[in-house]
């Protein structure tokens, strides 16, 4: 019905694709007014999506990296200092499906706040899950799945994401106290990245390092050097 109304299969794909780009333009939260708190020199991409723009709070200096989906409705509050990487998707809410009145879901949503507090890393297509908090200083690997509480200073990994280790919590405090923080655009605190190669990287790829032109030749360490 829908179809003949647009004149045909190829007017309905054309009218439900300006439609869906319509959607997506409507849920890009790029004006700052739109959320509940915009920190100072904080940051979000053009190509973050966000349901509900009026329920994020988003502290000084945070960022957030694009292809990112922010699923609000039950509230987003992030921190101070935090870097929320590309592609990353936080849901907020979950469907009532326990003796709902309709299957598989009904219209009611239980509503459940993410926290990420300050200082923490979320890294590159990790997926948040509702009413899970970050504690700070936290480093969410690529990838991860966190579906429970992240300790304050501790590094997980995986699906569903488990405890790898934990940052050291005098060299932490200490930075702080010390005011030796920096936001998660390095060029505004620094003129650039310092790179590092380690050196058992240099040994075990000597020569694709100095075919990338990423190594002198010169300063190559052969694999049987000290």
């Amino acid at each position: 019905m829908i179809k003949k109304i647009f004149g045909g299969t190829r007017w309905y794909r054309f009218v439900s694709y300006m439609y869906d780009q319509w959607v997506k333009k409507t849920l890009v939260a790029t004006d700052p007014s739109q959320l509940a708190h915009f920190g100072d020199h904080a940051e979000i991409y053009e190509t973050v999506l966000v349901t509900h723009p009026n329920r994020v709070w988003l502290g000084d200096y945070s960022k957030i990296y694009g292809s990112t989906m922010i699923s609000s409705m039950g509230g987003l509050h992030v921190g101070n200092y935090v870097g929320i990487g590309y592609r990353v998707t936080i849901l907020t809410f979950i469907h009532s499906y326990r003796n709902s009145t309709t299957i598989p879901f009904d219209n009611k949503v239980m509503l459940k706040p993410v926290v990420i507090r300050d200082f923490a890393w979320v890294g590159w297509d990790s997926k948040i899950m509702p009413g899970v908090e970050i504690g700070e200083g936290a480093i969410v690997s690529m990838g991860a799945v966190v579906a429970k509480d992240v300790p304050r200073l501790a590094i997980v990994m995986g699906n569903p994401a488990e405890i790898i280790g934990y940052r050291s919590e005098d060299h932490f405090e200490k930075c702080k106290a010390e005011g030796r923080v920096c936001s998660h655009r390095i060029t505004d605190f620094f003129d650039g990245f310092e790179e590092k190669i380690p050196l058992m990287t240099k040994r075990r790829y000597r020569k694709e390092l100095v075919e990338l032109g990423m190594l002198a030749d010169e300063d190559a360490p052969s694999t049987g050097s000290a």
